[in-house]
């Protein structure tokens, strides 16, 4: 669903799994959120944002409509 989001976390060869564990957002949220089962609340994103400070949010969680 964030195709620029797991396009950076592909740059950086880092798992869905390590992203978790660096925002300290629980593995099965970062799971539903990245799928678009739920979504990421504003400081789930800044933490997200963080770990790719060359990006901007808008970039990272831009969804096709």
């Amino acid at each position: 669903m964030f195709n620029n989001l797991n396009a950076e976390m592909a740059r950086q060869k880092m798992s869905i799994k390590e992203l978790s564990e660096r925002t300290g957002i629980r593995y099965e949220s970062m799971k539903n959120k990245m799928s678009g089962t739920t979504e990421f609340k504003r400081n789930e994103m800044i933490l997200i944002k963080n770990e790719f400070p060359n990006c901007s949010l808008d970039y990272l969680f831009e969804t096709e409509n």
